[in-house]
């Protein structure tokens, strides 16, 4: 049996799916309060039988309640590419990850369940607030370890579940963004300059072509997908300074400045990016080459980089629709979506429609 929601999770189920552990009786906490759109998170608190011994506390994710967004993550595959993340890849990543005492799915990519270690007295980032130079540092240094491990090497042949970013799937985005392009210019009209609305507008019959001639062009290697700021843990029962990266369920194979940029243009603040973003992206590039990478130039990096924004700046459109569920989704959508069209924007990539 996969629980369908955190609130199905009892102590026999705990007990059947980790060996019989002990546990006696579970208090679940709600963690869903800004912790993603697609899944339900909490923490369970456990008490155990006299002579048993455990974690005094484990994380537990589970589909989201929302309907809508529970069926984009049954369709994508995100629950499923998490379960099978955690049981087939992640020992061999080398960054930093919770370590997974049980995950499954459903065959048909949904309920889904996975049961983490908590990372206790670690520091989160809040994406809204932005990162600080030291944290983005710390972030893009992650990014570089994770990539140049998996860059173009075979290591992720034969990985069924781990899509390439130009899955059919995501081609497909461009029929389902023309359905919802309406609704992302009413509402966002007046809250973004116009020509970020016009880029979106321009950008959507082109996309599938775009994504295929840049995937074409890029080495694939891991990457993350969703690598922002609300994803990480700093230190803590990790080790000081270490890094945690969170939430597997959007990983696929890709270019790898893709991670390099959903985390500048969106978890930090624009004024910041601006200041320290070619500091930044010389960082990951540099650290590639030391990394062992080979015949991917700065300009070739820095390209990437511009047609990662453009693609995540067009890419907040297909988002639209998503239940946020509380408030603080709420703003954080509303304070991520500015920040990728303004990094955009700067970046000039409506220069790439010309290519199409």
């Amino acid at each position: 049996m996969i629980p369908e929601s955190t609130a199905e999770i009892t102590p026999a189920w705990l007990n059947e799916v980790l060996g019989d552990a002990g546990i006696v009786s579970l208090r679940a906490e709600d963690l869903g309060e800004g912790l993603g759109l697609l899944g339900e998170v909490a923490r369970l608190h456990l008490e155990y039988a006299p002579g048993a011994d455990g974690p005094a506390t484990l994380i537990a994710k589970c589909q989201s309640p929302a309907i809508e967004n529970r069926f984009v993550g049954q369709l994508m595959g995100f629950y499923g590419r998490e379960v099978n993340f955690y049981n087939h890849l992640a020992a061999s990543a080398p960054v930093r990850v919770p370590h997974c005492r049980y995950a499954a799915v459903a065959e048909e990519g949904a309920p889904f369940v996975v049961i983490l270690d908590e990372v206790t007295d670690a520091r989160a980032i809040d994406q809204i607030d932005g990162a600080s130079r030291a944290d983005a540092e710390l972030i893009v240094d992650t990014a570089v370890a994770l990539h140049a491990a998996f860059w173009d090497n075979g290591r992720l042949d034969g990985l069924d579940w781990l899509p390439a970013l130009n899955t059919p799937l995501n081609l497909a985005a461009a029929t389902m963004a023309e359905q919802k392009l309406p609704d992302f210019v009413k509402y966002w009209s007046g809250k973004l300059p116009d020509d970020a609305v016009q880029f979106v507008v321009d950008l959507t019959p082109h996309y599938p072509a775009l994504l295929e001639w840049w995937v074409a062009q890029a080495a694939p290697t891991l990457v993350h997908f969703d690598y922002r700021a609300d994803n990480f843990l700093v230190g803590g029962s990790a080790g000081d300074g270490v890094v945690t990266v969170l939430d597997w369920q959007f990983c696929m194979r890709g270019p790898g400045p893709w991670d390099i940029a959903n985390f500048l243009a969106a978890s930090i603040t624009t004024e910041n990016r601006r200041a320290w973003e070619d500091d930044l992206v010389h960082r990951y590039h540099d650290g590639l080459v030391a990394g062992g990478v080979k015949d991917y130039d700065w300009d070739r990096c820095w390209r990437d980089y511009r047609y990662a924004v453009g693609q995540q700046a067009w890419s907040t459109l297909p988002m639209g629709d998503l239940d946020p569920g509380n408030e603080r989704s709420r703003l954080l959508l509303d304070t991520l979506i500015p920040r990728y069209h303004a990094a955009a924007t700067d970046l000039r990539v409506a220069e790439m429609l010309a290519l199409f």
